[in-house]
């Protein structure tokens, strides 16, 4: 497994119930990485949002874990405009990865971009095996600015 690979399977601390991987013998980027995972959530900041998407303008933050910031376990943080998404995946008290994509109901159609060699990676999470947690930290926010910043412009537009 190449370090990009591995980076990306540490951070996201893929676990064998919710993800299959199929790896391509080419490079890194072109890796397959499809997930099993959906659910459903009330967003914080209700908006109204294209028929194609089962979630409403917003942000959102889920787990496999209904607590917030449990070591060990995997989180994603995302602010979702117009059915596209840009957010990041983590650990508590680890490295995160940014992400960007689109969303269709409950599944998430994304990017994920190696935080370390810029490498960009096809990912497909759906959320019913993830708990909706309805409190955003200032970390989760700091986090979100972060991959906002590095990706508002190509998914938004502005």
């Amino acid at each position: 497994m190449t370090r990009s690979l591995e980076a990306l399977a540490i951070a996201l601390a893929l676990s064998p119930g919710n993800f299959s991987i199929a790896f391509v013998a080419r490079r890194a980027q072109d890796s397959d990485i499809k997930s099993d995972v959906f659910s459903s959530q009330s967003p914080p900041n209700p908006a109204l949002d294209t028929a194609s998407t089962g979630l409403a303008e917003g942000v959102y933050l889920y787990g496999q874990s209904s607590k917030p910031d449990e070591i060990k376990k995997e989180y994603f943080v995302f602010e979702m405009r117009q059915s596209k998404v840009i957010g990041a995946f983590y650990l508590p008290r680890s490295a995160f990865y940014c992400f960007y994509g689109t969303s269709e109901r409950n599944q998430l159609n994304l990017t994920v971009v190696d935080s370390y060699d810029g490498s960009r990676s096809p990912y497909s999470v759906n959320l019913q095996q993830y708990y909706p947690i309805s409190a955003v930290s200032d970390n989760d926010r700091r986090i979100l600015g972060i991959c906002k910043a590095a990706h508002k412009e190509q998914v938004w537009g502005k």
